[in-house]
């Protein structure tokens, strides 16, 4: 069994799930920016838990998705690992170049509710959820994988289509993913899974881009108690306001994941490089889920709007926008124009 798979955001997460269907036999190709010269030419190294020192290079590596599909036509699927930055960069937009509604979209990205905005675009998807616990970053030319691969895959069930359809497209991919070493599933319960990786990624990867400490330190620092574990607890609260109901002992476990690593989570790394975070899906989404609720979410929500603060200072650096050389007055009720 194969497959073409064009995969768009060739990071930490996207080089290993690059690396695995290509060695399950499928043929990849990948969309990729400001690497495109290196990932055409020499690729990437590989230092895996997993798959040990390895060389890593796409089938095809191509500069945006409608190059990709203009030389090698329809895809099977189109799988994205970018960061999931509506605020900046709309999925929707890359997808509306090459959607076709033969081809799946695995959306191996983090954060609830990121399926809405697709269904809304292409009421015809065939939409699947990725979830992966991994701790995998991209240091120049180098994939660093030093946390062992848990990822799960289902549909994301779109009512317009047919159920059964959807379902044998994701159990697909799950197998075409599935190594000895990642033991990847197929996730029936998709909503679940996505609230119990909001714990980690909700709590401690927001604190530590906020605190521009890695999870090690923080941990070392008392931030798990102080506020990683009251964070935590809100997470449940929401997420059982919205029918899943998260165990206990989960907390625990996501803290201790990061255990003998000094492991700087994906918002830090971005935050470091004064690149965007994900912080709507991560935050944004869920606590707009815990106002429909009646949930209260204090913590979360300060972390959510420090975020904000941070994104915005971010995109100024990139020339998102321009502010005037003297403060407007508050009285003058000064909106941001943003470009395009």
């Amino acid at each position: 069994m194969s497959a073409k798979i064009l995969l768009i955001g060739v990071g930490g997460v996207g080089s290993i799930a690059a690396h695995t269907l290509q060695q399950n036999g499928c043929e990849v190709s990948a969309v990729a920016r400001s690497q495109y010269d290196v990932l055409s030419t020499d690729g990437f190294k590989i230092e895996s838990v997993d798959y040990g020192n390895v060389d890593f290079k796409p089938d095809f590596v191509f500069k945006s998705a409608e190059d990709a599909v203009a030389d090698r036509g329809v895809f099977d699927y189109i799988v994205f690992t970018t960061k999931n930055i509506p605020d900046v960069f709309p999925i929707e937009k890359i997808i509306e170049k090459v959607y076709n509604k033969d081809t799946a979209i695995v959306l191996l990205e983090n954060g609830v509710g990121i399926e809405r905005s697709v269904f809304k675009a292409f009421p015809d998807a065939t939409c699947i959820s990725g979830v992966t616990m991994i701790s995998s970053t991209l240091y120049g030319n180098t994939v660093r994988h030093v946390g062992k691969d848990s990822v799960s895959f289902g549909p994301f069930i779109n009512s317009a289509i047919d159920r059964d359809a959807q379902v044998t497209k994701a159990k697909k991919f799950a197998k075409l993913y599935h190594n000895e070493h990642n033991q990847a599933k197929y996730d029936e319960n998709v909503k679940y899974t996505r609230w119990r990786k909001l714990i980690y990624n909700g709590a401690i990867n927001t604190t530590c881009a906020i605190t521009n400490v890695d999870a090690g330190r923080l941990d070392m620092f008392g931030g798990s108690e102080k506020i990683v574990r009251p964070a935590m607890q809100e997470i449940r609260a929401i997420a059982k306001a919205d029918g899943v109901d998260l165990p206990e002992e989960i907390m625990d476990f996501m803290i201790k994941s990061d255990d003998g690593e000094y492991y700087p989570p994906s918002m830090l790394i971005d935050i470091r490089k004064n690149q965007y975070t994900e912080y709507k899906v991560i935050l944004g989404t869920a606590l707009e889920i815990a106002k429909e609720k009646g949930v209260e979410a204090p913590i979360l929500t300060i972390l959510c709007y420090l975020l904000e603060i941070i994104q915005l200072r971010i995109m100024e650096s990139k020339g998102r926008f321009t502010l005037p050389e003297k403060k407007p007055l508050t009285s003058e009720n000064y909106k941001i124009e943003f470009k395009d």
